[in-house]
């Protein structure tokens, strides 16, 4: 059996504590920016188990958009980000979510091919600038 490697520009995200509209949010910054696992069309819900619902993508940082943030995004909650991937890629990951969102790091684990991190993340002020 063999096991298949993902590129080193591959994030794989999970995206918890948070309504599915703040999801949506999160994930429609990260797919404006990066190529995701999921269609367009996929687009996040609750499971209406009464548990928490944790949505996770797959994300290619290599296509990196760049650019400019967008509009600014408000969230209803503090979602929570653990993100897994290259010490390149998490850095991309981290560097879009910045753009948007205040970032709090809960903790971040660096091995030397991989990090791990556990992000949460609100809403931009008004009175807050956006980094340049």
């Amino acid at each position: 059996m063999s096991v298949q490697q993902l590129p080193a520009s591959t994030v794989h995200v999970m995206l918890g504590d948070c309504s599915a509209a703040d999801a949506k949010s999160v994930l429609g910054v990260l797919c404006g920016r990066f190529t995701a696992d999921r269609e367009g069309a996929d687009e996040p819900h609750e499971s209406g188990s009464g548990r928490p619902t944790v949505w996770t993508v797959l994300f290619d940082t290599a296509g990196d958009s760049g650019g400019t943030p967008g509009p600014v995004v408000e969230l209803s909650g503090q979602p929570t980000v653990e993100a897994q991937g290259g010490p390149l890629a998490t850095q991309r990951l981290r560097e879009a979510l910045d753009a948007v969102f205040t970032v709090h790091e809960l903790g971040t684990e660096a091995g030397d091919q991989e990090v791990q991190m556990k992000l949460r993340l609100d809403s931009r002020t008004g009175h807050e600038t956006r980094p340049e």
